[in-house]
């Protein structure tokens, strides 16, 4: 996220919005020139010049507003283009990183972030250009009329930022001193009004006012301090300031009455004086806010990089097993899981008690946990350890992730050469006779907000999802939890007909049901 990518986004859109930032001003200064010799017209009674400037002066006014709005208009154009660029390679990084990402961190970096930099640094942009407009152009003009009127306006600059550094102290005292009054005022108020049952028992009201009274007067006192240093201050050099416009204005009559610049300068040099002094002042302000967005600027660079991969060919999982697997959590719960091997095609039930661990190892083997130790060896067909794709195992986790569009763009997961596969599998889970309560079936679009599919329904979507992708490997946890016993059955021995190596976690599932399995894996505590 840096300004020559900021540049790159659109380079002729960003060149007429730094050029039409620096016009803003020059049309500005030309008005306030044009002002010297309005007045000088005017005091040689010459008619005709007065209306040309006049109508000159006017144009450039309107020119000012028009390049204002010009270079705002390019500058909003500019960052939602280039938000939008950053966004697709933010998503596209989560999307391939793999990694387990909150849903808070991705949406803050997608709009908190993004905002942040802009408004501290890209929107940034016409203002700065527009500062340095006024100085440069402001320099120029004034040498045009002589140069002792610019080293003036400087000295006067220098003055003004220099002389509240000089004499800040005594208000940085004062504010310390009322920082710390208030604090112990706080204190106070605590120490004594927690024990306020206390001094109602003995009767004690009087020393409870008394010792509030003497605190706030103490703290009234630090903010009086602090408020007559303010003053004093702006007093200072607000009095300092109007004594360098003075000698400003007496030295621009010397040089009038000397015949070294025109009469009209007297009205505008307080102009030129007010736009360097604006400038100097707020660079550096703008310079700082652009510097302390560094960090947070690497920050969302490094979040829109592509994913470097380890250069191996990822294969999809038909098998697994694991040895001496255990996670430990920050709580200090450590849960240990025994040895298992699943080969390829078997259909497992796998149960335990609650809190046992059978949807962390889920998430072990999908790699959204990391292992504390132990290690899973991912195999082939053939039974090899292999390098896995972890993204090519199924998974159906107990809250059914459903996106708004289409029942059937939820089963093919938006790719189009599935779409005729997408009835035959609805028709596999026992989804058919609830799409046709649907008056647009299979092209019903999913409301998450009104929740037009029930939880059922839902479970249903997902697993002809998991169907029709045909994972080798199939994670399913409570998959048909929101589906009824006679549902649940029908849906079993379509889903177990398939080659695919199945773990199917559920309680309370009746022997029947369990038969249905090759075999159980129970975890405990």
């Amino acid at each position: 996220m840096t300004f020559k990518n900021f540049f790159h986004t659109n380079r002729i859109r960003f060149i007429f919005m730094v050029l039409f930032s620096l016009l803003q001003p020059f049309v500005l200064i030309g008005a306030s020139y044009l002002n010297m010799w309005e007045f000088t017209a005017l005091r040689q009674h010459d008619g005709q010049a007065w209306l040309l400037i006049i109508a000159f002066t006017t144009l450039a006014y309107l020119s000012s507003y028009a390049f204002d709005w010009g270079s705002e208009y390019l500058l909003t154009r500019q960052v939602q283009e280039f938000n939008h660029t950053l966004r697709s390679k933010i998503v596209s990084h989560v999307y391939h990183d793999h990694k387990n990402y909150q849903t808070s961190q991705v949406k803050n970096r997608l709009t908190n972030d993004l905002n942040t930099v802009n408004n501290q640094s890209f929107n940034l942009i016409p203002v700065i250009c527009n500062f340095l407009g006024y100085v440069i152009f402001s320099v120029i003009a004034l040498l045009t009329m002589h140069w002792s009127l610019l080293l003036l306006i400087l000295i006067s600059v220098a003055v003004s930022l220099i002389l509240p550094k000089i004499i800040e102290k005594p208000l940085q005292r004062a504010t310390e001193k009322a920082s710390h009054q208030n604090r112990q005022y706080l204190d106070l108020i605590e120490k004594w009004l927690s024990g306020i049952a206390e001094l109602e028992r003995y009767l004690a009201g009087d020393k409870l006012t008394s010792v509030m009274h003497k605190g706030a007067r103490d703290l009234e006192k630090a903010n009086l301090k602090q408020t007559q240093e303010q003053q004093v201050l702006s007093i200072i050099t607000n009095g300092v300031a109007q004594i360098m416009i003075l000698i400003l204005f007496v030295w621009t009559g010397i040089l009038i009455k000397s015949g070294l610049v025109t009469f009209g300068a007297i009205a505008v040099i307080g102009n030129f004086s007010h736009y360097i002094s604006l400038a100097i002042e707020y660079l550096p302000f703008y310079f700082g806010l652009i510097k302390g967005t560094k960090t947070l600027r690497d920050r969302v660079t490094a979040a829109t990089l592509p994913v470097k991969t380890d250069g191996q060919n990822l294969v999809a999982p038909f098998a697994f097993s694991t040895k001496d697997l255990a996670i430990s959590f920050p709580n200090g719960e450590t849960l240990k899981f025994p040895d298992i091997t699943v080969n390829y095609g078997e259909k497992i039930l796998l149960s335990g008690d609650s809190g046992a661990g059978k949807s962390t190892l889920f998430k072990l083997l999908l790699g959204i946990l990391p292992p504390s130790s132990g290690k899973i060896a991912f195999k082939d067909q053939e039974g090899k350890v292999i390098k896995p794709d972890l993204a090519k195992i199924g998974y159906i986790a107990q809250d059914p992730v459903l996106f708004p569009s289409t029942i059937k763009n939820n089963i093919t997961m938006f790719n189009p050469k599935l779409n005729q596969l997408a009835e035959s599998a609805a028709v596999a889970v026992g989804l058919k006779p609830d799409l046709t309560q649907f008056a647009q079936g299979i092209e019903t679009k999913v409301n998450l907000q009104k929740l037009n599919v029930s939880g059922g329904q839902r479970q249903k979507i997902i697993l002809a999802r998991t169907q029709i992708h045909d994972s080798k490997i199939l994670l399913i946890d409570e998959g048909t939890s929101a589906i009824d016993q006679a549902g649940t059955r029908a849906i079993l021995q379509e889903l177990l007909k398939m080659p695919n190596t199945v773990i199917f976690i559920a309680h309370n599932f009746d022997k029947k049901l369990q038969q249905l399995f090759d075999r159980e894996i129970h975890l405990s505590k």
